[in-house]
């Protein structure tokens, strides 16, 4: 989901730069909830998981040609580069643009532990996809929507956020290697309710069993909104929240969208792959272990058996990360 998260800040300067244009949207199905009320899109054409060959890409293919009449798109822009994204989009456009996903840097990155001079946000790599292009540039970072706020016309600005008293916590991961243990997240639980701070735990449905375990183990009263079926009802929570503390997941960018502050904690992955929070104050929490990153998208357990790049980071780092963005 955060890849698809960051992608809405291109969208953003295509429309600005081109008013007038109809932009339209092929995604994964599982995030089309993404783009569900953006104003800056005519059409989502939510691809169905199958295989590549399946005929639901040429299906797909067809609707959207059938929804221009006939005619090609100006300009076609892939930033997946894959299989998928080749067999849907060829034949569709006057004109193509593919993403760089500087492959060979992520992997000089992560089996020579090479790292970068400059690290370019994902953000950015997509921007350079359209270099040729007189785009309208801005910092603003990506952005989400919700309903409300599409049929009002506008969308809640970065100035006019309203102290709450809470703190969101989002202990999961899709990876474990992502993962800061379980009893760190409670200790910071405990933390922030001695400094005055209600602890609010977000996550979707995986991450439920992890988020009970830290609130089980905080002994204090923590808020539940974690197991969210919808991206609406995380993006509401966060709203409601100072700041977020979390692991390197999509959470953080759901937050980066919305505007709150991040303390964000890198274990097996660093910031230097470029999807570290964008747009927004945050402060990134790591254990610069020589071993790190192990994978550019994590691991399902540590390879060297020690975990240090997670162990290594104490709830000390972390409260006073969160202490720094509230101004404490």
């Amino acid at each position: 989901m955060g890849d698809v998260i960051l992608v809405t800040a291109l969208v953003r300067q295509i429309q600005r730069t081109w008013p007038d244009a109809a932009i339209d949207v092929a995604v994964h199905e599982r995030f089309a909830e993404v783009w569900a009320h953006n104003p800056r899109i005519r059409h989502v054409w939510s691809i169905e998981t199958r295989s590549a060959a399946d005929t639901h890409i040429d299906d797909t293919k067809l609707a959207m040609a059938e929804a221009n009449d006939g005619e090609l798109y100006d300009l076609v822009v892939d930033l997946q580069k894959n299989v998928r994204s080749k067999l849907l989009l060829r034949g569709l456009g006057k004109e193509y643009v593919t993403v760089n996903k500087h492959r060979l840097e992520k992997l000089l990155l992560v089996w020579l532990k090479r790292r970068p001079a400059v690290t370019i946000p994902v953000v950015d790599r997509y921007r350079q996809t359209l270099r040729d292009y007189p785009l309208v540039l801005d910092v603003e970072g990506p952005e989400l929507w919700l309903e409300e706020e599409f049929r009002q016309g506008a969308q809640r600005g970065r100035n006019n956020r309203v102290a709450t008293g809470r703190v969101a916590i989002a202990p999961g991961a899709h990876h474990e290697t992502k993962r800061w243990p379980i009893s760190r997240f409670a200790e910071v639980c405990r933390q922030l309710t001695h400094l005055g701070y209600q602890a609010v735990l977000v996550g979707g449905p995986a991450d439920v069993a992890r988020c009970s375990a830290v609130a089980e183990e905080a002994g204090v009263d923590v808020v539940r909104a974690d197991g969210a079926t919808t991206l609406a009802s995380t993006i509401e929570t966060l709203d409601g929240c100072d700041l977020l503390i979390t692991n390197d997941t999509g959470v953080m960018h759901i937050a980066s969208a919305r505007h709150v502050p991040i303390v964000a904690i890198f274990g097996g992955t660093v910031p230097e792959l470029g999807f570290a929070p964008y747009g927004v104050p945050h402060v990134i929490i790591q254990n610069d272990v020589g071993c790190r990153p192990c994978s550019h998208v994590g691991k399902s357990q540590c390879p060297r058996g020690h975990f240090l790049c997670m162990t290594g980071i104490s709830v000390d780092d972390v409260v006073n990360g969160a202490r720094k963005l509230l101004s404490l």
